[in-house]
């Protein structure tokens, strides 16, 4: 990745002077600069991408502010609506609110299957269960669809359904400690405690400063009665939590 990132920067200095500048501000927003991209962009005449560099730098209101001159100069761009609905999702987790952004996006691009996920999965968040369903079943190419239709599944009981999901999704994103930490849920609605471990080693693996991770291991070593490495994983959950402030989930 820094490779490819050190040749695109060579290959932007070939461009012209207007593509160059905006080239480099979008280098600095991949290499988290957000100082650079800012200082690159504020006379660039650029809103979308400076409001994504005011985002890295935690200015949420010019964020917020230049969002809002974007869809000015463009109402039918549906980027920005769908950045905002990121934004009140995950930074406010305001569910109404972003399901309300990822419709307007919607509104603009019906193919755009993220947009139509993270809007299943507010919906999901709201109790809007049948709503949601058909938002992920929408999108059940993207991994969060299939871990909500996973969830969907096992609250409906349909326990080899949910299973079926959830390996899609660890598939389709195996970076994610979500997919392994729900389907452990389902290995024990199934039976199944070793597998329900297992996966729970494998999400305390990819997330290791996840501490409810570590507490739901101390209850499955727990239900196996392997008191040495129940007591591990609880030590493991306090000193994170210790540390980090989370309670188990």
């Amino acid at each position: 990745m820094a490779g490819d990132v050190a040749r695109a920067a060579q290959l932007v200095e070939s461009l012209d002077p207007a593509s160059r500048e905006l080239w480099k501000a979008i280098l600095a927003i991949v290499r988290n600069d957000s100082t650079t991209a800012i200082r690159t962009l504020r006379h660039a005449g650029q809103p979308k991408a400076l409001a994504v560099a005011y985002y890295l730098a935690r200015q949420y209101l010019l964020f917020r502010d230049q969002m809002a001159e974007a869809i000015r100069r463009d109402p039918d761009d549906f980027a920005p609506y769908y950045y905002l609905g990121r934004y009140y999702d995950s930074d406010l987790d305001d569910a109404e609110q972003a399901a309300r952004w990822f419709r307007e996006a919607l509104s603009r691009n019906p193919d755009y299957e993220r947009a139509r996920s993270h809007l299943g999965n507010c919906l999901e968040r709201q109790g809007r269960m049948e709503e949601a369903e058909a938002a992920y079943r929408a999108s059940a190419s993207v991994p969060l669809s299939q871990l909500g239709l996973a969830r969907l599944m096992l609250a409906g009981g349909d326990n080899a359904s949910a299973l079926s999901f959830v390996e899609r999704a660890a598939a389709g994103d195996p970076r994610d400690s979500a997919a392994p930490k729900l389907a452990a849920r389902i290995y024990t609605a199934l039976g199944r405690p070793r597998d329900a471990v297992r996966a729970l080693e494998r999400a305390a693996a990819l997330a290791p400063r996840e501490a409810s991770t570590h507490y739901q291991l101390y209850r499955a070593w727990q239900s196996l009665g392997d008191t040495a490495k129940a007591g591990m994983a609880l030590r493991e959950f306090e000193r994170l939590r210790d540390v980090y402030g989370v309670q188990p989930r």
